[in-house]
C-alpha cells in the first residue's frame, strides 16, 4: 500500500483489498459467490422504462470511494451502455456519514454538482474531515455559497427527503462498507468481488447486460 493509499485508507471500513480473484476472461459470466452476491428479496428501482440502475454507495471519507471515483465518472460518460442509469447513494452508517451525505444532497439541491468531486478533494487530499457544521459552511463559502443559503438548503425539505430514502435504502440494500456497487436492485459487488477496480467495472457491465435481456 503506497504513502498516500495508507493516509487515506484509514476511514474506509476494512475487507476492500481487492484480493479476490480477477474475472480472467470470463467478463460476459460473473459467478455469484465470487464476483457478486444476489440481494434477497430484490429491490425496486427507480429509473425509468428499459433503463438499468447501477448504485453506487459512497462516502466522502472512504478512500477507496475517492480513489474509485475518477474510473466512476469515466465508465459514466464513456464505458457504460446507454440503458445503464447511475444513481449515487450515500451510506448513512452513523452521524459523521450521515452529515456527509446530507452534505451531498445539499449540493445536488443547490445545483452544484460540481463540488462532488470537490468534497472528496477536501477530505481525502487536504485533510480537512468535514466533519462539523462550521467546517462545511466554510468550505461552502469558499466557494460561492452563503452560509444563510447552505444552512436554509440543508435542512430543507427536499434533503430531509432524501436523507429518509438514503437511510431506507441502506437498509434495504444492507450497506455495511463502501464502495458497494447494486446492480438493478438484485447484485451485489465491489472491487474486492470483482477482483480489482478494472474488473469491477467488468462485472457491473456483464450484470446489466444480464438484467437488460431479462435476467
Amino acid at each position: 500500500m503506497n504513502t498516500l493509499l495508507a493516509r487515506i485508507a484509514g476511514p474506509v471500513v476494512a475487507g476492500l483489498m481487492f484480493l479476490a480473484a480477477p474475472l480472467a476472461g470470463a467478463t460476459s459470466s460473473p459467478v455469484e459467490g465470487v464476483h457478486y452476491k444476489t440481494l434477497k428479496p430484490a429491490q425496486p428501482t427507480n429509473v425509468g422504462p428499459g433503463k438499468v440502475e447501477v448504485v453506487e454507495a459512497f462516502w466522502y471519507a472512504c478512500g477507496h470511494c475517492y480513489l474509485l471515483e475518477p474510473r466512476l465518472e469515466a465508465w459514466e460518460k464513456k464505458g457504460r451502455a446507454p440503458y445503464v442509469q447511475l444513481v449515487r447513494l450515500p451510506a448513512v452508517w452513523n452521524p459523521l456519514v450521515k452529515t456527509h451525505a446530507r452534505l451531498y444532497y445539499t449540493i445536488e439541491a443547490l445545483g452544484r454538482p460540481e463540488l462532488h468531486a470537490e468534497v472528496f478533494r477536501e477530505i481525502n487530499v487536504r485533510g480537512n474531515r468535514l466533519d462539523t457544521p462550521e467546517k462545511i459552511a466554510a468550505f461552502m463559502a469558499a466557494r460561492g455559497v452563503s452560509k444563510a443559503d447552505f444552512e436554509k438548503t440543508s435542512s430543507s425539505f427536499a434533503v430531509e427527503s432524501n436523507l429518509a430514502r438514503a437511510t431506507d435504502l441502506n437498509k434495504r440494500y444492507r450497506i455495511t462498507s463502501t464502495p458497494t456497487v447494486i446492480v438493478n436492485g438484485k447484485y451485489v459487488t465491489d472491487a474486492g468481488m470483482a477482483g480489482s477496480e478494472e474488473a469491477l467495472f467488468e462485472v457491473i457491465n456483464a450484470l446489466a447486460a444480464r438484467e437488460q435481456k431479462g435476467g
